[in-house]
């Protein structure tokens, strides 16, 4: 076992279900009950479920890949590592424009995405 891929994949297990679990409660319903035309709703939401099936998905792999210490994956699970961690990144840019300092509080998803990157980047090397 490579625990510190394995810890990344659990992880991010955890994040698919925070995302698709409380997504759901604070920005999706609010935004289809916004007066937005229907096309941007549908073309966001349908967005939503892509990162959804793309978190689980990650996950999915970095478990499996670090339960069974699959060498042969390395470069699968340095890409999605260092996926996770551009996507920490992408959240605290935004976050900085629309927030600068209270990003971290105000846009947290960060905290979620940066261990899964570190950890299965620790884990590669």
């Amino acid at each position: 076992m490579n625990t510190w891929i394995f810890i990344a994949g659990i992880i991010g297990l955890f994040t698919s279900c925070v995302h698709v679990v409380a997504g759901q409660v604070d920005p999706i319903r609010p935004f289809l009950k916004s007066e937005l035309p229907d096309e941007i709703k549908a073309t966001l939401l349908g967005c939503w479920h892509v990162v959804s099936v793309t978190l689980i998905i990650c996950g999915l792999v970095l478990t499996y890949a670090g339960w069974f210490n699959l060498t042969s994956y390395s470069n699968v699970v340095f890409g999605i590592s260092t996926s996770f961690v551009i996507f920490s990144l992408v959240f605290i840019a935004v976050g900085w424009h629309f927030f600068q300092l209270k990003t971290f509080s105000k846009l947290p998803q960060w905290v979620l995405l940066l261990p899964v990157g570190v950890c299965g980047l620790v884990g590669v090397m």
